[in-house]
């Protein structure tokens, strides 16, 4: 009897598995139009991905990073019109970089440069909207924009606006220009009359960054901003 019984069962299992394979033929019989739209779908996707990058995106990458150079060297030399406008189309400036090529690098970079030759130039919101445009994750870099975008709101007399960038400047990446980032904003809380605001910030100085060179004569403005505090 246990022998009929394992044969049966045998034999269950294997009509089990002959019907799933029937189910699985019915399925893409009746679904095979559809599977061929998918995968030639996904075939072209992957095609033009490929091709974009190959043949755009490649191309743009080298084009912009040859063009960035010569606006380059005239910011370093402090021509910072001629280094934002360019010299026309054959020579352009970061201006002209940051839109032509705005999905590369260098383009991104091109943002950041624009920024300080417009704040350099006394343009601070047209700095402020290059700065803004400018991504990036850099330690140097992403908080220097930030703090430039500070710099600016300096300039246009708005102060409260200028604090919170100095302060995100400080915290976006913790380096050794956090402290002079921090020294910016308790300026401003300064003129403002925030003195205890500008306390904290110099104790944050003085007690997280005590080998810094802000940290060197911190003592001093602690006394001078309790005594202001005070009154």
């Amino acid at each position: 009897m246990s022998g009929k019984k394992q044969d049966n069962k045998d034999k269950e299992q294997v009509s089990e598995i002959i019907e799933g394979i029937h189910k699985i033929e019915n399925f893409f019989k009746k679904r095979k139009n559809t599977l061929i739209y998918t995968v030639g779908g996904l075939a072209l996707v992957v095609a033009a991905y490929i091709g974009y990058r190959e043949f755009i995106s490649k191309p743009l990458k080298k084009e912009a990073l040859e063009q960035i150079v010569i606006p380059q060297n005239n910011f370093a030399i402090d021509s910072f019109r001629l280094a934002l406008e360019g010299q026309g189309a054959l020579v352009p400036g970061f201006a002209t970089i940051a839109n032509d090529y705005s999905s590369t690098p260098s383009g991104n970079l091109a943002n950041f440069y624009a920024g300080v030759c417009c704040l350099k130039l006394g343009e601070y919101e047209q700095a402020i909207d290059y700065f803004g445009k400018f991504k990036s994750n850099d330690e140097i870099f992403a908080p220097r924009a930030l703090a430039n975008i500070g710099n600016c709101y300096v300039e246009l007399g708005e102060l409260k606006k200028a604090v919170e960038y100095f302060e995100q400047a400080a915290r976006k990446k913790d380096n050794l220009a956090s402290p002079s980032y921090l020294m910016k904003a308790t300026a401003v809380y300064e003129k403002l009359g925030q003195y205890s605001k500008a306390l904290k910030l110099y104790e944050e100085i003085k007690y997280k960054y005590p080998e810094s060179s802000e940290a060197g004569a911190i003592d001093k403005y602690i006394e001078r901003v309790k005594i202001l505090a005070s009154k």
